[in-house]
């Protein structure tokens, strides 16, 4: 090749690459495709035989889709070798496919077109043994294999061409050696790839493939050939089931979704199996118990019911499904997670939840930082990050090394790592409310029942001291109900208020009457109560210090949405002038306004009357 031709082939794109060999490989096919659509008669045209059709299309799909690998990855000697062996699939097809043109051929053309099916069929089993002796892992004796076939086969294929044979059974033998072979060598490598989780996914899939497409082969075609038996189907319709191998082994040299192919790999052979259940058990209704076959057909799906399918759900829990958590116990598991008292707790029990999770061989800190869970090395690494506190981590080898990390474990972890987030917002929420209300309780205790104590001890007087701690154990009442979660009624307000003020009243010498109507059934708003509870009691402290009465009334009524509430004694009374710049009516006033009510104070010789009007809204 000369230079400017080995330039021209390096610039050669993998696009490129592929169209120029697909060009290449479409010719034969469309001279052939011409050659047998010609016209029947002036009415009827003639169609390709169906046989033909299969043969073109296996021989095109398998050359194809190993061009398109070669294209894309041209170094890799597993990839040579897959493709060597889809233009040996294509030889064959194209070699078989002679034989079915509408056309008269010469013997020369027919021997040459046979010589060609015989020799590409030997070596498409030729290299399937190489590749399978290599890939998904170099097997050790895989020169020995390699070179044996190597030997064996090709002088065989030689003598059975032009030696003392039929060549079109011998081939038939040649091919059942090298598709059993191709099986053995199936099995080798998936126990070859026990302790590689990414390696035995790749073997379960190629052997459940070859297993189908190879086994298939073998019973439907090969081996009743070799036995000189006519075969199931015709051998062309057969060369079908290679597209199974091609489509299987694309998938994994491209290494696609790698971490799910050990689960297609037994779904697909509990397919094939229930396929051939419902045909051997349909033969045996028909042939040996002399069934019709409506009759048969439904006893066999019924038998099928009752036995395989529960036989493969049981296989499918030993074979690959893993122990899932209930989801209460999950949910139990992440909130003592999100719940876990200190920061070190937390860390500690999601390690744990994920180690029991998953039974990973490893979890360690994670090399680099993650948006989103994310599946690496081909599912055998699972990295997570890092989230209110947690530690970003990376987990290797799930199930004791036994399979690879899914896309399904990966929304399991996203979604524990969101209602991780979700309890601990919600327990940040509490939190910040519990502390918010220990800071009030603490105000309460200092603002009022300190100031109101430590005024008791320096009082002079006993009776003055008896109000005051009176007063301070009405505040502490206080501060206890606020202190539960129930928001407290007008109705227990008023309630507790008639009870305070009748033993304050009656401790000091004095009659009480309290008059008060039914009230709408609305809640007022927490302050509006403790507005009204001050004014009621600084209102009654100041008719007990000052007003030398015998007799207070507390008329209360409701309007509407608003309540209204006017304190009455028959004591001297005051100059409201002066009393309104005192700081006890002028705290009065701005409790009850600041809230959007009303305060009015009327006093004279016979007695003192203070009014205050409230809105009850919620």
């Amino acid at each position: 090749m000369s230079g400017s031709a080995r330039a021209s082939r390096r610039r050669l794109s993998p696009a490129g690459l592929f169209g120029l060999i697909a060009v290449v490989l479409a010719l034969p096919v469309a001279m052939m495709l011409l050659m047998a659509s010609g016209t029947g008669t002036a009415t009827e045209r003639l169609w390709p035989d169906p046989r033909l059709l299969s043969c073109l299309l296996t021989g095109s799909f398998a050359a194809l889709l190993s061009a398109w690998l070669f294209a894309l990855q041209p170094r890799e000697v597993a990839v040579r070798l897959f493709a060597a062996s889809g233009l040996a699939t294509y030889g064959f097809c194209l070699g078989a496919a002679v034989f079915l043109l509408p056309v008269d051929l010469s013997p020369e053309t027919l021997a040459q077109a046979g010589m060609l099916n015989v020799f590409a069929a030997s070596g498409f089993g030729l290299a399937m043994i190489a590749l399978f002796a290599l890939y998904p892992r170099p097997l050790r004796s895989s020169r020995w294999i390699i070179g044996t076939s190597v030997i064996i086969f090709p002088i065989w294929t030689l003598m059975g061409w032009f030696g003392p044979f039929e060549p079109f059974v011998e081939i038939h033998r040649i091919t059942l050696v090298e598709m059993a072979v191709i099986l053995l060598l199936a099995g080798v490598q998936v126990r070859a790839a026990r302790h590689d989780p990414v390696d035995r996914a790749i073997a379960l899939w190629l052997g459940a493939s070859v297993i189908i497409g190879a086994g298939g082969f073998i019973a439907l075609v090969a081996l009743p050939s070799a036995l000189l038996k006519a075969p199931f189907i015709a051998h062309e319709y057969g060369f079908g089931l290679f597209s199974i191998i091609y489509a299987a082994l694309t998938v994994a040299l491209l290494r696609y979704r790698v971490f799910g192919l050990g689960r297609w790999a037994f779904q697909l052979l509990f397919l094939a199996a229930a396929v051939l259940s419902v045909l051997l058990i349909d033969g045996v209704m028909i042939v040996w118990l002399a069934l019709d076959p409506a009759r048969a057909t439904g006893i066999t799906l019924l038998l099928i019911a009752l036995t395989y399918l529960p036989a493969r759900n049981y296989l499918w829990v030993k074979l690959v499904g893993r122990r899932q958590k209930d989801e209460a116990e999950l949910f139990r598991a992440v909130a003592d997670v999100a719940l876990a008292p200190t920061a070190t707790e937390r860390i500690e029990a999601w390690r744990q939840l994920l180690t029991q999770t998953f039974a990973p061989l490893s979890i360690m800190p994670a090399p680099i930082e993650v948006g989103d869970v994310v599946i690496d090395e081909e599912g055998r690494s699972l990295l997570v990050p890092g989230s209110d506190g947690l530690p970003r981590l990376a987990m290797r080898d799930p199930h004791a090394g036994r399979s690879l990390f899914s896309p399904t474990d990966a929304r399991m972890v996203s979604e524990m790592l969101a209602l991780i987030t979700y309890l601990s917002e919600a327990r940040g929420a509490y939190d910040r409310g519990v502390a918010s209300e220990r800071a009030r309780i603490a105000q309460d205790i200092h603002d009022n029942i300190g100031a109101q104590l430590l005024t008791a001890l320096h009082a002079s007087g006993g009776e003055r001291k008896n109000e005051l701690i009176r007063e301070t154990i009405g505040d502490l009442r206080d501060v206890i109900r606020n202190a539960d979660a129930e928001e407290q009624s007008l109705a227990t307000l008023l309630a507790d208020l008639r009870i305070e003020t009748a033993d304050r009243v009656e401790l000091a010498g004095l009659t009480l009457t309290w008059e008060s109507a039914d009230f709408p059934a609305i809640q007022p708003r927490r302050d509006t109560l403790r507005a009204l509870r001050s004014f009621v009691r600084e209102a009654v402290s100041n008719t007990l210090r000052h007003a030398e009465a015998s007799h207070i009334a507390i008329v209360v009524t409701a309007r509407g949405k608003q309540l209204s509430l006017e304190i009455i004694d028959d004591g001297k009374g005051f100059d409201a002038a002066i009393a309104r710049a005192g700081h006890g009516l002028g705290n009065m006033r701005g409790r009850i306004e600041g809230l959007g009510g009303s305060f009015a104070l009327v006093s004279g010789s016979d007695g003192t009357s203070i009014s205050a009007r409230l809105p009850l809204t919620p």
